[in-house]
């Protein structure tokens, strides 16, 4: 069935029943800022060396951040080859002649050998010292390709880790080599050189699913105006310091020019705290919200953080909710580019990219789960559209029959395949999400609801640019999210294994970057917003309860293929529809 046909008027009916779906310089573009260009590569899931959570996350985080900062940014390329990191750098040498300014960022394994650096490609076999030239990308190499810019250059290196091969490198005389960490280095002129961790440290990769330390603090900083170049990586190097308790000292290397350099520019400095207050959140303890408020005293989110470090009333001034309260993740308000480039390969057409602003709200963790509905439907006795007709019962996939089709019978207490109370819960109409949703509000006395689209995705990007959280690549999947894979045994699919042939236990597999498990992958998500294929702002509130109209529904299931398991794809359905694919997740206003 082709793409176009996706989008049918069928509705859900289609969309659970079908499977979803070299080097790309992929061009996060800044308007009329060709002047500055910028190259940011993320090396983590490497063949031969062990693998690094946070790269490709820090480097989609650090090419947005470029952007904003008028750069035209090449990447964020990951996982690159060294044929392809060899030809990626030739390319940006050609586009940094006469640029104003040039600017490399590369998070990945580094290390020193005689005095010089390198960079080492995901493909890499480092057997012999011998081999690092031939193998590794010298940092000589990246500083002549953007010796062209006739302004400042910068490279930044989140790669002081120890030699990921030094167990299993020899030296010239046979003796087991060791290194640790880049060595000093003396750029002349305008070129200044970053390095995380000073000579001989090692910088942390930072928690899987958030950023480095290093990545953290820079990102808080970029988008500092008003701030020369030297203040701004010594913003950088307290931060890190703080943050690893001074085990971890960033340095930048180079001689002080004459003239200051900006790369945010001047003027006061407005409130970019974002990142700095989700780092916060998620580390939830009393130090770091001391520490946000030591940084951003005046931020956006300071009376946010100052509450946070308020005396916790005891628990017998108010009445213990008549349901367990459910796990919900704090997400600080911002502004994204929501939809997809034209480059993204599986787009649709109603994927237009255009800024939204969403507000604080909170989202929960997981999707809501058997045992969870379970409570409602014994406490009110309730009857979903599915048990209600019966007849018709559940859109679900029939393995004897090898299709999609209405089976009777079939409902969130029977969906067509085992499933235990920690899974999500499927076969549930937009209506039935609604009449549970007003229960739980009614017993915690907390207003719950659905998400809008416009929180849906901001929450399931956590600050990424890439077409999945975890990145472009879609065989990266079966880490974070239940798909269709080689489990399935069903074509096309992912090339890996999650290893759950329909729903797995919600929580299973590892979360975005703000803490959020499933955005993608196990069951489509219900939105309360009305589909729109132009967005025209539906997608940035709800829609009416009593609407007969479709609804967008996010995030994809276990039947998905890799064109559909992106954080743009959008779906919909009428509000009676059901699927055994098709659950729900909770939202709540701040």
């Amino acid at each position: 069935m082709s793409r176009i046909e996706k989008k049918s008027r069928y509705g859900l009916l289609l969309l659970i029943g079908l499977l979803g779906g070299g080097l790309a310089v992929s061009g996060l573009r800044a308007a009329a800022a060709a002047e500055k260009v910028a190259l940011v590569i993320g090396n983590g899931q490497y063949d031969h060396a062990p693998r690094l959570s946070n790269p490709e996350r820090d480097a989609g985080a650090v090419a947005e951040a470029l952007v904003g900062l008028g750069f035209r940014v090449t990447g964020p390329l990951p996982n690159l080859s060294k044929a392809q990191m060899d030809e990626a750098l030739r390319q940006f040498g050609r586009q940094t002649r006469n640029a104003a300014a040039a600017v490399v960022y590369f998070s990945g394994h580094g290390m020193e050998l005689g005095g010089q650096n390198y960079l080492i490609p995901k493909d890499a076999v480092l057997e012999r010292e011998a081999d690092v030239s031939l193998e590794a990308v010298g940092l000589n190499v990246v500083l002549d390709q953007i010796s062209g810019a006739s302004g400042y250059r910068l490279v930044i290196l989140d790669a002081c880790r120890d030699n990921p091969l030094a167990n299993s490198m020899l030296r010239a005389n046979g003796a087991k080599a060791a290194y640790r960490g880049l060595a000093p280095v003396e750029p002349a002129g305008q070129t200044y050189v970053a390095y995380a961790a000073r000579a001989g440290q090692r910088s942390r990769d930072g928690e899987a699913g958030g950023h480095s330390p290093y990545a953290a603090a820079l990102l808080n900083n970029l988008p500092r105006p008003g701030l020369p170049l030297e203040r701004l990586f010594g913003a950088v190097r307290d931060e890190v310091k703080r943050a690893t308790n001074g085990e971890q000292t960033p340095v930048l290397y180079g001689e002080s020019s004459t003239e200051a350099i900006y790369l945010a520019g001047l003027g006061p400095v407005p409130d970019h705290d974002l990142t700095a207050w989700q780092s916060a959140e998620r580390c939830g303890t009393a130090a770091c919200f001391r520490a946000y408020l030591e940084d951003y005293p005046q931020g956006r989110y300071a009376k946010m953080a100052r509450a946070r470090l308020q005396p916790v009333p005891p628990a017998a001034s108010a009445p213990a909710p008549a349901v367990p309260l459910p796990d919900m993740v704090r997400i600080a308000g911002g502004r994204f580019p929501m939809g997809s480039p034209e480059s993204e390969t599986g787009r649709d057409s109603d994927e237009k990219r255009h800024e939204v602003t969403v507000k604080d709200f909170e989202m929960g963790r997981h999707e809501v789960t058997v045992k969870e509905f379970r409570r409602f439907a014994d406490a009110t006795r309730y009857q979903t559209d599915a048990e209600r007709d019966a007849k018709n019962g559940c859109y679900a996939w029939s393995a004897e029959g090898a299709k999609w089709d209405w089976r009777s019978g079939l409902s969130w207490r029977k969906p067509g395949y085992p499933q235990s109370d920690d899974h999500p819960v499927v076969c549930v109409s937009w209506n039935d999400a609604n009449r549970y949703l007003e229960w739980l509000a009614k017993e915690t006395g907390q207003p719950y609801r659905l998400p809008t689209e416009a929180e849906w995705e901001y929450a399931a990007r956590a600050g990424t640019t890439t077409a999945r959280y975890w990145g472009d690549d879609p065989d990266q999947a079966c880490g974070y999210a239940n798909v269709a894979d080689q489990t399935l045994g069903r074509t096309p699919m992912h090339n890996c294994r999650d290893g759950y042939t329909y729903t797995a236990p919600v929580g299973t597999f590892a979360a975005n970057g703000w803490g959020l498990k499933d955005m993608l992958g196990n069951v489509w998500e219900w939105t309360c917003s009305a589909y729109d294929h132009k967005y025209g702002g539906a997608e940035q509130e709800c829609a009416d309860k009593g609407t007969s109209a479709a609804l967008t529904v996010r995030g994809c299931g276990w039947d998905n293929r890799p064109a559909w398991v992106r954080s743009a794809n959008r779906y919909w359905g009428e509000p009676a529809i059901r699927g055994n694919a098709l659950g729900f997740r909770l939202a709540r206003s701040l």
